[in-house]
């Protein structure tokens, strides 16, 4: 059967997080009953393999023959059927670039120095940018592996702050509850939000969900009861630290920039085990080809609705972990700009990556404050004008988007993982290093 006859995926974001667990239609849901793995070829005149074109092929002569039936996985996320009929995927080696370590490196740096030289002040902020982390990748993680473009994410935070707070207040849980409840509680509203996604998806997809975003602060204040009303929700209970961690406002600010710290880094643990969990590759299968996923046995439904109720959750956790670092939770913090901040930092990182949600955050902040130091420069004439500009932080995240879509079109990661590529050996059509 010719290769012709299969749909080919879709355009896509990424997938650049680990390209070893990279699947396709064909690659995660290969027919079960071989007991041998298959070979794969590329097709001839391709400078590269691609997902659905290479096929289950078996030498004969000059090349490449076609075997009928569906065609087998291939690329980097390749699935290999054992004896038993299981199939897993067969990871190649990655190699850890210079420039990966280095930025390891920073991170780890910044994040062990930033609390020990910060004010209090300048504590909470660091720590915000830290949570604001799992917004954006709640982006990522419906539109980069989901493929299902969301604009209305600024709303799955407030839900998680508005949901935390009235849990903590209201129903006197304990923090470690309230914020899993607020997580939740988003995650119910998300996977509700992603039944439009069943019957529509693109640019029509995006404008549902930029409507619930503009929508969301005039509904917010006709419910008092949870929200606060127009004058916004104060948090009467404090996460307070415990007696031997210290009692001075550093002491609280170092204690509860700790419990954020292992929350973000929980969360991205788990998000990666979810992607590449078979729920996970079938997530990316619906979002390159989601007629041949029904073919292939992958519930749309399923797999739509809980993506979005994973991003979702992961929004409203940053929303609550917000309440922790301050203790009032208002619908005036959560206009729809913010959404589309949250989708374009996202784009900036790069998507189809958790690595990229966080490259974006940072790259945000870091032209923010240096557009902060430029704008403070005077007696330089009109160059000094145009450089007060570079105080507005909207001017300079928005110059930025401008900026690197141009120059790196997938993203701070894209840059990374093509420099990867061009470095590593490619293997010919019979699996010898070139």
């Amino acid at each position: 059967m010719s290769d012709d006859n299969w749909p080919s995926p879709m355009p896509r974001p990424g997938d650049d997080d680990d390209p070893g667990t990279e699947a396709s239609v064909f690659a995660v849901f290969a027919p079960p009953g071989a007991d041998e793995p298959s070979e794969t070829a590329s097709l001839p005149g391709a400078d590269e393999p691609s997902e659905t074109a290479m096929l289950g092929a078996e030498p004969s002569g000059g090349g490449p023959s076609v075997r009928s039936g569906p065609p087998a996985a291939s690329g980097a996320g390749t699935a290999v059927l054992n004896a038993g009929g299981a199939d897993h995927l067969e990871r190649p080696r990655r190699r850890i670039g210079p420039l990966s370590w280095i930025g390891a490196v920073l991170l780890g740096v910044w994040l062990v120095a930033m609390p020990l030289t910060s004010s209090v002040t300048e504590l909470r902020q660091n720590t915000q940018i830290i949570v604001m982390v799992l917004a954006v990748l709640g982006v990522n993680v419906a539109t980069g592996y989901g493929g299902m473009i969301s604009l209305g994410h600024g709303v799955f935070v407030a839900v998680g702050a508005f949901a935390a707070a009235y849990a903590v207040d209201d129903l006197a849980l304990p923090w470690a509850l309230s914020i899993l409840a607020g997580a939740a509680f988003a995650g119910v509203i998300g996977a509700l939000v992603g039944l439009p996604a069943l019957r529509i998806k693109g640019i029509h997809l995006a404008l549902v969900t930029l409507g619930l975003a503009i929508v969301f602060q005039p509904l917010a204040k006709r419910v008092p009861a949870f929200s606060g009303g127009v004058s916004g929700r104060a948090v009467g209970a404090e996460l307070v630290p415990p007696s031997w961690f210290g009692t001075s406002r550093w002491a609280e600010g170092l204690y509860h920039y700790l419990i954020c710290l292992v929350v973000v880094g929980l969360a991205m643990w788990l998000t990666h085990n979810i992607i590449n969990s078979r729920p996970g590759r079938a997530m990316r299968a619906v979002r390159d080809n989601d007629t041949a996923s029904a073919v292939y046995g992958v519930n749309l439904v399923a797999s739509r609705v809980s993506t979005f109720a994973v991003s979702a959750s992961l929004a409203g956790l940053a929303g609550a972990l917000g309440v922790v670092l301050v203790p009032f939770a208002s619908q005036e913090s959560y206009p729809f700009q913010e959404s589309l901040v949250l989708y374009a930092t996202a784009v900036l990182g790069g998507l189809g990556s958790l690595w990229g949600s966080v490259l974006g955050v940072a790259i945000r902040e870091v032209f923010s404050r240096i557009g902060e130091l430029l704008g403070d420069v005077s007696g330089l004439g009109p160059l000094g004008e145009f450089l007060r500009l570079l105080d507005e932080e909207q001017f300079v995240f928005g110059a930025l988007l401008v900026a690197l879509t141009f120059v790196f079109p997938r993203g701070l990661v894209g840059m990374f993982n093509r420099r990867q590529e061009d470095q590593a050996p490619r293997a010919d059509r019979h699996g010898a290093r070139a």
